[in-house]
């Protein structure tokens, strides 16, 4: 019996103010049950005794279904603090002014569209958050002109920036006329604004808000911020705007956060000494910024993605910086650096054109605890003369042109805790490795040219991740007493017998063994195995196989349809909620894929209750007359209704592929429908690509299936297209959010460049895709 796609798991891995319309109101039936439905009624003015508001100086109004503010909610002039979070409230009374002695209001996740003018003269309010409405304007004075207001957190809301702009208008008064004075005397103490997810864009210059401290405009369409004047800002956030002139004041700025921009510099003056953190990451930096060389202070330094070809010699002498990170740019070379005893503990050079490093640089990065020199040009990393980096507990190469010389060298780091060198040129494990490597728990040598593993790497003690696949491996040692070993991956080889006793240890959860052409196992010790330990067999080839093959593999046995489906996992040390729909033949012509991914408490049970119902109501949606034309969003809406109880308090976002043809002669249609981050993109030969997805703007409400109890309730908006399969169609290639972004950035569908995505996932040289995501391949007939 052949084992040509075989992996075993050796434990199971699933531990705008809305108006209902007649579709959401018939998806949205039974999503709570009587009690849930009794509980978001409007709260009454009975409800709130005379004691919340004359002996109470705070009242928690949060999630109590409120539609309206009660008039007998005004009468508490004693009332400090407001709590009317999560509530159904879509305008504030303008007589709120009557709460004279008010301090904090939070009015978060409401759909209110405006704020009342009246607030303005709540001259005690020192806290104001409204995040998460559909606020499109402000009153007059709101922003630098109220006497106390100190935070305004505005964040996930429909804002322009000339509603902003109107609000910095000095309030008018009773009588017509506006506040006397002018200039920085008359604002108020305003140190903190967070602006994020909004429609700002264009240009902003703010010039009058001196006590300005922390601002945050990230998220937006902004092309052109100037904060020059503002002397005492000390954080800045604008992250994803369309940024391509930045001006700040450096007399005060300790962290700026300006990634995924189009900017070419940063104009800070004076230049910012008291800097600690940077990032300038996804933007078309072309040199480091100047004023680097007086921030003393500087930690943290991420320019990676930009299309830097130099670093200077001076960012590298900081004498607290901690954190380096120029990955994704053209570097050819580092500077030569001699003598110095640099503070780097994580240096990431990943994805540059680097084909040496200086002979001293890393003999002076004796703190460095993670390097990562992965798709680079390297042939060695360290020179022979070098002395031990005793700290550095990750080593990331993969992607050079290393041989078993680079290997004996790498033997000189007796403290590695994670070393990747997959796809380099290493013909052999030498046991100089194998007796310095004693910390090492997550080894990965896939894509090389090995031929056996040494009998000795079973006396790793803590080794838990081993990855061998894609070499040219005949045997494995017998690796059942590794206790801490959970991962093997020795796919893709040229084993030809295995006994599953030996090889799976107690601790192991997964195993590998697929694309082995040669290998054959006999049913009855498979068999007597399994009787002894749980574990559950995926099947890699696209088939659903959910036993072992019982003849040798031949092609023409293989399913006659024109896709593959390829496998891919989330990776070794996290359990992530999330459940694969894949079914290659559904309806015998067609193929039905999805990706759920489950949250709160419930999650991994919902994600498992959506891959098992989704089937059965795309077939059910697909016949109704009033629903075949949209069969995709209807399928979805039926699968939030289907949660019922168990949505409640859980939710899930989905992604889902359908692939059919009208007819024999008709070419395929694919159909993606998607609700929440999840990405699908479509790669076709030589390289280009299509996302098919999109997520939601960043001020739009959460929108995921389930989660009925949430206040206001959002029925889901399913995102649905469809295209025409050709025959330059390669790969559909399907992530959800948390088994891909724990591996880059967040929001990776937003600012990953596909080609990269593309990359990760398609296979490099044998084999199915590996990474954190799964590919769906097209084979054309």
């Amino acid at each position: 019996m052949e084992m040509d796609s075989l992996e075993v798991h050796v434990v199971d891995t699933f531990d705008e103010e809305e108006e209902e319309d007649e579709d959401a109101s018939r998806y949205n039936d039974d999503a709570c049950d009587p009690q849930q439905q009794q509980q978001e009624q409007d709260l009454s003015a009975e409800d709130i005794s005379p004691q919340d508001l004359t002996a109470e100086s705070r009242l928690c109004l949060a999630r109590s279904g409120l539609r309206s503010l009660p008039a007998q909610l005004l009468c508490g002039p004693r009332l400090t603090v407001l709590d009317i979070r999560d509530n159904l409230l879509t305008e504030l009374p303008n007589d709120i002014w009557r709460l004279k002695g008010l301090q904090e209001m939070r009015l978060d996740r409401n759909a209110l569209r405006e704020l009342p003018d009246g607030l303005v003269q709540l001259h005690d309010l020192h806290t104001l958050s409204a995040a998460q409405n559909r606020i499109t304007t402000l009153p007059a004075g709101l922003l630098g002109h109220m006497e106390a207001l100190r935070s305004l957190t505005l964040n996930s809301n429909l804002l322009e920036a000339a509603a902003v702009s109107a609000a910095a208008q000095k309030p008018v008064r009773e009588n017509g006329h506006a506040n006397e004075g002018d200039g920085v005397e008359s604002l108020g103490p305003l140190s903190h604004v967070d602006l994020r997810g909004n429609s700002l864009c264009g240009s902003i210059v703010l010039a009058d808000y001196g006590a300005l401290t922390s601002l945050d405009v990230s998220f937006n369409k902004v092309q052109s911020l100037d904060l020059a004047a503002l002397e005492q800002l000390r954080r800045l956030h604008c992250a994803s705007n369309e940024l391509r002139h930045l001006a700040l004041s450096g007399r005060s700025l300790e962290v700026l956060v300006a990634p995924n921009n189009k900017l070419q510099m940063v104009q800070v003056e004076p230049p910012p000494s008291r800097l600690q953190e940077l990032d300038l990451s996804r933007n078309e930096l072309t040199m480091m910024p100047s004023w680097l060389v007086e921030c003393r202070g500087l930690s943290s330094i991420d320019v990676s993605h930009n299309q830097l070809t130099s670093l200077p010699e001076v960012v590298f002498l900081l004498p607290h910086l901690h954190t380096m990170q120029a990955g994704h740019n053209s570097l050819r070379s580092l500077p030569t650096i001699q003598n110095a005893n640099l503070s780097l503990q994580i240096l990431r050079l990943q994805s540059n054109a680097l084909t040496a490093l200086p002979p001293h640089l890393l003999n002076c990065c004796n703190r460095l605890v993670e390097l990562n020199l992965s798709s680079n040009r390297l042939m060695v990393i360290f020179d022979d003369t070098g002395g031990q980096l005793k700290a550095l507990r990750r080593l990331m190469a993969s992607y050079n042109q290393l041989g078993d010389a680079a290997l004996r060298q790498i033997a000189r780091l007796p403290n590695l805790k994670a070393l990747h060198l997959a796809y380099n040129r290493i013909t052999q494990i030498p046991a100089i490795c194998i007796d310095s490597w004693s910390e090492i728990q997550e080894l990965v040598l896939s894509g090389n040219h090995l031929i056996s593993l040494p009998e000795s790497i079973t006396s790793l003690r803590k080794l838990q991740v081993l990855r061998m696949h894609s070499n040219q491996i005949r045997s494995c040692p017998t690796v059942n007493q590794m206790l801490s070993l959970k991962v093997l991956d020795l796919s893709h080889n040229k084993l030809e017998q295995i006994d599953l006793a030996r090889l799976a240890p107690p601790g192991l959860q997964c195993l590998d063994i697929s694309c082995n052409h040669r290998l054959h196992v006999d049913p009855s010790h498979f068999n007597q195995y399994r009787s002894k330990r749980a574990m559950s067999l995926v099947d890699t080839s696209g088939q659903n196989r959910s036993c072992l093959p019982m003849s040798p593999y031949h092609e023409a046995a293989a399913l006659e349809l024109p896709w593959t489906l390829g496998f891919a996992d989330g990776g070794a040390w996290s359990r992530f909620p999330i459940c694969q729909l894949r079914l290659p033949a559904f309806c015998n012509t067609e193929a039905l894929l999805g990706i759920f991914e489950g949250s709160g408490a419930s999650g991994p049970e919902v994600a498992k209750l959506l891959a098992q119902s989704v089937p059965r109501l795309l077939l059910e949606e697909r016949t109704l007359p009033d629903t075949a034309h949209e069969y995709m969003k209807y399928t979805i809406l039926s699968a939030h209704r289907e949660l019922r109880q168990k949505g409640q308090l859980s939710g899930a976002n989905a992604v889902m592929c359908h692939i059919s043809r009208p007819s024999p002669a008709k070419p395929y249609i694919l159909r993606v429908a998607s609700v929440g981050p999840q990405g699908v993109l479509l790669a076709r030969i030589g390289g280009s690509c299509a996302r098919l997805t999109k997520s939601a703007p960043h001020s739009e409400p959460n929108r995921v299936l389930g989660q009925s109890a949430e206040f206001p309730l959002v029925i889901p908006d399913p995102f649905v297209t469809e295209v025409i399969l050709g025959e330059t169609d390669q790969f559909i290639i399907g992530a959800s959010e948390r088994s891909v972004i724990a591996s880059f950035v967040p929001r990776w569908w937003l600012i990953l460049c596909f080609d990269k995505k593309v990359l990760g996932v398609c296979p490099r040289r044998r084999g199915s895709p590996r990474g954190g995501s799964v590919a769906w391949n097209f084979s054309r007939q």
